[in-house]
Formats: structure tokens, C-alpha cells, sequence
């Protein structure tokens, strides 16, 4: 059990959870319990949650367990959907708990609450847990439960109120702890957290600490593909304008398998973002309508990260859509009420403008200043005034004598797509009407007077 729980702080949570296992076989009954309230914990981190209530069973409860237990099955509960079950057990647990005054035990039972609390999406009552649970931790100068406490109200913070700085304080918190317990799997928890944070804040400062922090030690297996991550190596690339590896790091980021609907979005948007910066408009212009297509607000309820991605990738594609010319659809996007309901995230639709990455809110300076990178890289292109390079091809054609439905023949595309090129030139140009817009694109030097 003591070299169970030596791997587990190494990180190394497979190797920790066959000792378990073995120790599971050999114990006496009187013994078996500590087992099972030590594996049991583990194969719900892993996500066994059948397995670990399957385990459950097979153990007597003496009465100094009964809290913990019922606590335990509360969390399987909850994590399993059933809610209210979880809820029944988790008020079972605290009456058991009242009978005790063993402050071991509170700190234990008030941990597993808080991730029960948390996978019903009660993040009231999991900060409340927290905050019982850590008065324990200092009493007792537990720093590795303390730990798992911060990273329930990281997790908290970041994936059910969606509050970017707490979930950030909450990360800190658990190095710090991780630091003084000596629990190597919490520490590179709460380095890659940070990381993730410090990326979306676009502070550079805190972003290469962090990203130093990274690299002192490998970090384990379950912290190596997180999304939030390589969203945060994407930011850092295009912030240096590193857009052609930005491209190939998406590109794996959006295809792996396992990735919601709203990842993909954000994937695609940024997508949309590095081709405009690469000069490929046709394809800035796809993945920008895909993503703004993928990251329509579904009809049922889903956690806070997940609808901040959506947010996020609807903002960034109108954005995208805006410099490669594709207007109206872009403005559409943009005033999607969903995305209104957050006002920082709203506020990086000032970026299709002048305005500044630094007069964007801190919750979302990262994605900022990859925008302002892409604006800087589409200033350097060769001019073509405020046209795209399809809208110039369709004015030369149109100027040589060609209709939209010609035009649409040679360049392999649908009429509707030239005819909406058409407009929106014209808009840029403020013409009115057809001779105004050819006659204004001549004074450009964009059309030749000579056909």
C-alpha cells in the first residue's frame, strides 16, 4: 500500500493501481477495507467507475467507513448520471459524518463530496466542500489531500462557472501544495493548468514560466494530450507568427479521436485564422463557415468549457470571415445571442477593427493577440486595396466582359458564390451599382483601363 501510494505521487497511477490490486488479494478481511478505500478512489480518477462499485461490494464497511463509503458512492454515483441517488448518498454520508470526531476522516469524506458535488454540476456546493475539506487539510497539515481539493475547485471553476481567473488562483494553489506534499502527479497537474490559463491570458511573462515549468520533468501519461494544451502551443506559435506549424499542430489537434463538437469548432476557427494569415482566403473562408456551423449552441445543456469553446470559435470564425471578405455570413455569426451571454469573449469581435489586443479582457488576451498577429501578417500582403484576391479575379473577369454565371464556369464555383464576391466588393468599394464599382476599382489600379 506504501509503494501504491509512492507511484500514485510519481504519477505513475497504472503501476500504483496493480499493486492495489495485488495487496487486494492477499490482505486479510480485516485489512481489506483500506485497501479498497485506497483502489477504489483510484479507478474512479481513471474513470472505471463500474469497476470501482464493483469493488465496493466485495468489502465489509466497519463503522469508521461507513462515511467515506457512502462519499465514494456518491461520487460513482454522480459520475454515472444518477444524480439523484448521488445526492441521497452524499446526505447519508454527512449525517454518518456527524457522529465522528476523527478530523482524518472529515478531510476524507469532505473530498470525495466536493468531486461528487462537482460531477453533478453543483458548483456551489463543491466550493463549500472545498472549503470544509481544506480547513481539515491545514489542521492537519495534509498537503496532499489538499491538493486533490484544489483541483476540484480548479476544475470547478474552469469547466462548470467557466471563471478563468479563479480556476487560475485554484491552479497555483495546487502547486503550491503539491510542492510542500511531494506529489509529483498533482505538481504536473497544476504545470500544465497553468500553462493552459496563463496561454488564453496572453501574458508572456507568466506563458514562458510556465512553459519552463513544463519542461523540467516529463510529464505523465494522462496530462501529455489535453485539448486545453495544445490549444495553448497553438497560441504561442502564432503569437511568434508561426503559422505554418500553427497549421500542423491544428491540424492533429482537431482529427484526434475523442474530440467534441466544440473543440473541432474551435479547431476549425483557428483553422480559418492561420489560412488567412498563410494568404489561402478559399480555405480561411471553409473552415471559417464549418466552424461557424459546428459551433451553433446545441439544444442540451453542456459544462461551461465546452460552451466557451463554442463562443470562442464563433467569434474567431466571424472574425476570419470578416478579413477574407465574407461579410454577411460573419455578421451573423457574430450577433449569435449565445455568444452575447459573454461579454469578454464578445469583445474580440472589436479585433475585425484597430482595436487592440490589450484593450481585450485578460480571460481571453491569448486569442487576442493571435488575432492581432493574423491582422499584422494580412497588412504585409501585397495590396489589392480592401478587396480579397477572389473579389479582384471576379472584377477583372466581369470588366473583360464576363456575367456571373461565365465568370462562376472559369473559376469553378457556384454563381450564388460569385454574385455574393460581387457584393461584397461592391460594399468595399461604396459604388452604386456595377459601372461605379468597375470604375472605382480602375482608380485603384486594381482593373486596367485597357480590357
Amino acid at each position: 500500500m506504501l509503494s501504491a501510494t509512492i507511484w500514485q505521487c510519481e504519477g505513475d497511477v497504472v503501476r500504483a493501481e496493480s499493486a492495489l490490486r495485488r495487496a487486494a488479494e492477499t490482505v486479510s478481511e480485516a485489512e481489506r477495507p483500506y485497501v479498497v478505500d485506497l483502489l477504489a478512489p483510484l479507478l474512479v480518477s481513471r474513470g472505471l467507475y463500474t469497476r470501482a462499485a464493483g469493488l465496493l461490494g466485495t468489502a465489509p464497511v466497519p463503522p469508521a467507513f461507513e462515511a467515506g463509503r457512502l462519499a465514494l458512492r456518491s461520487v460513482i454515483d454522480a459520475a454515472g448520471g444518477n444524480v439523484e441517488l448521488s445526492e441521497e448518498r452524499a446526505g447519508a454520508a454527512r449525517d454518518a459524518l456527524a457522529r465522528l470526531d476523527d478530523e482524518v476522516v472529515h478531510l476524507r469524506v469532505h473530498q470525495r463530496l466536493a468531486m461528487a458535488a462537482y460531477y453533478r454540476g453543483r458548483a456551489a456546493e463543491a466550493l463549500d466542500e472545498v472549503a470544509q475539506g481544506l480547513r481539515s487539510a491545514r489542521v492537519l497539515a495534509a498537503h496532499r489531500p489538499a491538493c486533490t481539493l484544489h483541483s476540484v475547485a480548479y476544475a470547478t471553476y474552469y469547466s462548470i462557472t467557466g471563471d478563468v481567473d479563479a480556476a487560475l488562483r485554484q491552479a497555483y494553489a495546487m502547486a503550491r501544495e503539491a510542492d510542500a506534499g511531494g506529489d509529483e502527479s498533482c505538481r504536473a497537474l497544476a504545470r500544465v493548468a497553468i500553462y493552459e490559463l496563463a496561454a488564453e491570458r496572453g501574458d508572456d511573462a507568466e506563458v514562458s514560466a510556465a512553459r519552463a515549468a513544463l519542461e523540467t520533468a516529463p510529464l505523465p501519461e494522462q496530462y501529455r494530450e489535453r485539448f486545453a494544451g495544445g490549444v495553448a502551443d497553438v497560441l504561442r506559435l502564432a503569437w511568434r507568427g508561426e503559422f505554418a506549424t500553427c497549421r500542423n499542430v491544428l491540424v492533429v489537434l482537431k482529427d484526434t479521436a475523442g474530440r467534441t463538437d466544440s473543440e473541432r469548432a474551435l479547431c476549425r476557427a483557428m483553422l480559418a485564422l492561420v489560412a488567412v494569415a498563410l494568404g489561402d482566403d478559399d480555405a480561411a473562408r471553409r473552415f471559417s463557415r464549418q466552424a461557424i456551423s459546428t459551433s451553433a449552441r446545441p439544444q442540451k445543456h453542456i459544462v461551461a468549457y465546452e460552451l466557451r469553446y463554442r463562443r470562442l470559435a464563433r467569434a474567431l470564425a466571424a472574425i476570419a470571415g470578416d478579413f477574407v471578405g465574407d461579410l454577411v455570413r460573419g455578421r451573423r455569426a457574430a450577433d449569435a445571442r449565445f455568444l452575447r451571454d459573454d461579454a469578454d469573449v464578445t469583445a474580440l469581435l472589436l479585433l475585425r477593427s484597430s482595436t487592440s489586443p490589450s484593450a481585450v479582457p485578460a480571460s481571453v488576451r491569448g486569442y487576442a493577440r493571435f488575432v492581432g498577429a493574423v491582422r499584422e501578417t494580412l497588412a504585409r500582403r501585397p495590396s489589392t486595396g480592401p478587396l480579397t484576391e477572389a473579389e479582384v479575379e471576379i472584377l477583372r473577369l466581369l470588366d473583360a466582359g464576363r456575367n456571373a454565371p461565365q465568370i462562376a464556369a472559369v473559376l469553378s464555383r457556384s454563381p450564388h458564390t460569385v454574385r455574393t464576391h460581387i457584393r461584397n466588393a461592391s460594399a468595399k468599394l461604396e459604388a452604386h451599382g456595377r459601372i461605379d464599382m468597375l470604375a472605382r476599382a480602375r482608380q485603384l489600379g486594381i482593373v486596367s483601363d485597357a480590357r
